[in-house]
Formats: C-alpha cells, structure tokens, sequence
C-alpha cells in the first residue's frame, strides 16, 4: 500500500496549473445546465443554482473578472453580481464544460462516491454557516464568506477525482484519507491559482487552518475557521486518516462556551438551513 501511496503522491507533484480537471458532483452540474436552458428562468433564480455547484461558481467569477467583462477592472466577488455581468449563455457553456470533464473523470467507485457526497455535503453547511456568521457578526462580505466556504475543499475534491487511477488506494480508505490529507494544501493551491479567484478568498482559505482568536472574527479566514469548526457535518478525511488528526476546530478552540455557540445557532437556524437548502437544490 505504501508503493500505491507514493505512487499517487508522485504523479500528483508533477500536476501543473493549466492542466487540472477536478470534478465534483456530475449531477449538481446536470441540475444547472437545465436551468439554463429554461427561457423563463430569471438571473436570481440562476445565481442560486450556481452558487451550488463549487467550479462552476469559481469558473463564473472568474469569467466576471476577466479583462473581456471587466474592463474597467472592478472585481466582483459576489456571485449574483458575477451572474448578471457573465449572462446566461457563457453559463451554460460553463455548465456544459464542466459535465464533459465530469463525464470523463466521473467516480467509478463507491467508496470515493461516498466520500465526495460527504465531502459535498460539509461543503455546503460550511458555507451557509460562514454566511451566517459574517452576515451577524462582522461587517464582511456574507456573499463571500459564503463563496469560500463553497471552495474551500475543491482541493481534495480534486485529489478524490485523481484517485480513481490507484484502485489499491481506494480499496483502503484509510490509506487514502492520510494521502489526501498530506496533499491536500498543495491541491488547494493549485486549484485556487487554476481558479484565478479573487485574492481575498484565495488567502482566507488557505489561512483558515489558524485561527486569529479574536471575537467578533475579523477576517474572512476566522470566519472559515469557525464555520468549519461549528459545522455537524464531520471532515471524512480527518475521521479516516489512521494518524488520528488532531481536531483543533473545537469551540474550545474558539473561546466559546457553549451557550454562546447554541445561541447563535438558534438564533439563525433558519436562515442556515434556508442557505443549506438552496445550495443544494
């Protein structure tokens, strides 16, 4: 196994920006491109769908900022304002890009489907916790704290997609998960810079492995941290990896009690699962 490991981790450090395709859920893709394609679907509706699907929320941001939309160089970070600066048309061509690769590197084992689907699900709580937390507690963008929180894996999504080439390292998922979680800030870079995303989600994320300690937070990263932190749904890695990662995204960690933590959030259970449930649908 550890042949299949260093293997893996080998090919891995030969991948270059430019040449990554990292699918996440082929199904959330198919869901977008028939929005797309439905005349009477309007521009909101559009950019709530989009923002459930991770590439094609970064590839629409990026687009929005490109020199051929965005001459006048004002970045956009808020993916509703990229959907109305992009329109639909480039939408569905982004969609449809994205289904072909998916197609193409599509999980042909359960395991790793599993993991994705889990993966995909923490995704999304975490964001609609960073939404929520920006939004209450600091005077941050709660747009883009939710965009990072949609982001912040694609790394090992990514790593999952590769993997599909190593069915030794599948078979054991412990072994995968350690791999994984040893690659995993690389891909994240690689990604992120694939990505070309606006420098202050590409920096909270790859910070939000620290936390600042201060309370309200005051950077985007801190709001990550503690969306991950206070997230139910756990990191499949972590709990996998046989090394026992640490788990220092407590809210001991934080310096919140927890009548603190319970009431922020019963004071905004609805509004998570409002935003849980539109990035998902």
């Amino acid at each position: 196994m550890a042949r299949v490991s260093l293997a893996f981790r080998e090919a891995f450090a030969a991948a270059k920006v430019g040449e990554l395709n990292f699918p996440t859920s082929l199904e959330a893709s198919r869901r977008v491109l028939k929005a797309v394609e439905n005349p009477d679907i309007g521009l909101a509706t559009l950019a709530k769908i989009v923002v459930s699907e991770p590439l094609l929320s970064a590839k629409v941001i990026r687009l929005a900022n490109s020199v051929a939309l965005n001459p006048s160089n004002q970045i956009i970070r808020d993916v509703r304002l990229a959907v109305v600066r992009v329109g639909m048309d480039p939408i569905k061509a982004l969609a449809m890009v994205l289904i072909m690769n998916q197609l193409r590197q599509s999980q042909r084992h359960s395991g790793t489907r599993n993991l994705s689907s889990r993966l995909w699900e923490r995704s999304v709580n975490v964001a609609a916790l960073a939404y929520v937390i920006a939004k209450k507690m600091t005077s941050l963008n709660p747009d883009e704290a939710m965009f990072a929180g949609i982001v912040h894996d694609l790394g090992r999504f990514y790593l999952l997609s590769q993997a599909v080439d190593y069915p030794e390292l599948l078979e054991n998922q412990p072994a995968l998960a350690e791999t994984v979680n040893d690659l995993a800030e690389r891909a994240t870079r690689l990604v992120l810079g694939e990505l070309n995303l606006p420098a202050s989600v590409v920096e909270a994320v790859l910070a939000s492995r620290q936390y600042g300690k201060t309370m309200p937070p005051s950077t985007l990263s801190d709001v990550l941290f503690i969306a991950r932190a206070l997230s139910p749904r756990q990191d499949p890695f972590s709990e996998l990896d046989p090394r026992g990662v640490p788990i220092a995204n407590t809210v001991t960690a934080l310096g919140l009690d927890q009548s603190t933590v319970a009431e922020v959030i019963a004071a905004s259970g609805d509004e998570i699962y409002s935003i849980a449930v539109a990035l998902e649908s």
